[in-house]
Parts: C-alpha cells; structure tokens; sequence
C-alpha cells in the first residue's frame, strides 16, 4: 500500500493494475501459506513471477482449445496430445540438464512443488504461531484423513500440471 501512497503523492498518472496483481498475490501467498514476500518492492519475486505466468496464455493450449471447438469428437484426443506435451515437457527438463536452459518449467508443477514443499515443512516443525489458511488445515486433518487426502492431491496435481503445461 505504501507503494501506491507513494505513487499518489506525486500527482502523475499511473498504472494500478500492476500494483493490485502484486498485491494480491502477496496476500494470497501470506494468507494461504504464511509466505512473508515483499512482491510490492520486489518485481522480481519468483513466487510473483510464476503465478503471473500461470494466467498468461500460451499458443499450445489456445490450439488445442481452438481444435477441440473445431472437431469436438476428437476431444479426448486433443487433451491426450496436450497432456503428452507437458508430461514430455517435464521428462526432459528433469533427465536431460541442459534442456533447462531451452524449456521453461510449467508455472503450475513450480507452484505445486513449492506448496508441497511448505506443507511439508510445516509437518515437521508442527504448529506455528502464524495462523494461515495452510495451519488450519494441517491442525484440522488426521493421519488417515492424511493419506486418503495426499493421494488424492497428487493425483490431481498431476493432471492439472498436464493440462495446464
């Protein structure tokens, strides 16, 4: 907010869109996660920068959008290539080095990894002061509820980092 204080204090137009993106992102990441980012002042903030890749249109899923309107019988086909795609995608980033360098990481599997990275840590150190939307969630589920749960999550997790690559 002090960002757009600052900006208002100089009577010049500006753009507030990029304020607001940043500024929601930051509370989305520090409510649901108890992420601290300071994305206002920090533009480049991978946590930033991935989520607003994760909305950006690619030419790869507007095709396949495009075919599936066009031959809608052929629609199981269309999503088998685009889940191929991202499946192939992710094999070569992971097995080969040097494609890191030439493939982007799917923005959705980068998000993925990072929240299962902090639930994770959260089980280990247990409860946190900070009460955020991951703690609750954590404090409210059991082993079994657990396991049932985790399987479920990264089965979706899988599709959705297919679909959405």
């Amino acid at each position: 907010m002090t960002k757009i204080a600052e900006q208002c204090g100089r009577d010049e137009p500006f753009d507030i869109y990029a304020y607001f993106k940043r500024f929601t992102m930051d509370t989305i990441w520090s409510c649901g996660f108890g992420l601290d980012t300071d994305m206002q002042n920090n533009v480049n903030d991978p946590y930033l920068l991935h989520s607003q890749q994760f909305f950006l249109p690619d030419k790869i899923r507007q095709s396949i959008f495009v075919l599936n309107r066009l031959i809608e019988e052929l629609s199981k086909v269309w999503v088998s290539i685009f889940l191929s795609l991202g499946i192939i995608r992710y094999w070569l980033r992971r097995y080969i080095p040097v494609t890191k360098w030439l493939i982007n990481e799917n923005p959705a599997t980068w998000v993925m990894k990072q929240a299962n990275e902090m639930i994770e840590k959260r089980k280990q150190i247990g409860h946190t002061h900070r009460t955020d939307l991951l703690q609750l969630m954590l404090d409210s589920i059991s082993d079994e509820d657990f396991i049932r749960v985790r399987f479920a999550f990264r089965l979706l997790s899988i599709l959705s980092s297919w679909v959405v690559s």
